[in-house]
């Protein structure tokens, strides 16, 4: 081979890798969540029901620091926080800081999935309009679990795409009060 070859060989070589690298961070920059509307007020106007099918107004938790948590009975990250997010709901609850989740999924599934499991935290069920839902609040790839904290005049302050520990969530909590 020879020098000339070479150098186009390794020109092609670090074009190549360029472009790989290009690829994987369009790719991360895709597959993380995506700036949301800083007003999210509106949420805060919604009903769900509750595995039982009553009807439950997020009025309720209007003006108060909020974690809106969607999951699926079928997702094992989500299941694997919700008791994290049930601690916490319990000790904070007191001091204006709310848990809700949001089941992506169906009423008889939640109602199945929680005949083993008890939570202290309001479950309310979306069923597929729960994807639409947190793509609006910057979910763009409709992926579970998805959490977002909401203040009290309704501006989303963080997100997190992917199962959240407790401390990341305390942490939040902690940042923003």
């Amino acid at each position: 081979m020879s020098l000339s070859q070479k150098s186009k060989w390794s020109l092609l070589v670090a074009v190549g890798l360029i472009l790989l690298i290009a690829g994987i961070a369009a790719g991360m920059l895709r597959l993380g969540p995506s700036k949301v509307p800083a007003a999210a007020n509106w949420v805060f106007e919604l009903s769900f029901p509750n595995p039982q099918g009553e009807p439950i107004g997020l009025q309720d938790v209007r003006g108060r620091l909020t974690v809106v948590n969607f999951w699926a009975t079928w997702c094992p990250p989500c299941v694997e926080e919700m008791p994290e997010l049930s601690r916490i709901h319990e000790e904070m609850s007191s001091k204006d800081v709310k848990v809700v989740g949001l089941a992506v999924d169906s009423p008889s599934n939640v109602r199945e999935f929680l005949k083993s499991r008890s939570f202290s935290y309001p479950l309310l069920v979306t069923g597929g309009s729960g994807s639409e839902l947190a793509k609006r609040l910057g979910n763009s790839i409709e992926a579970l679990p998805y959490t977002i904290l909401i203040d009290a005049n309704g501006m989303v302050l963080k997100q997190k795409l992917g199962r959240i520990k407790e401390e990341e969530l305390r942490n939040w909590i902690s940042e923003v009060r």
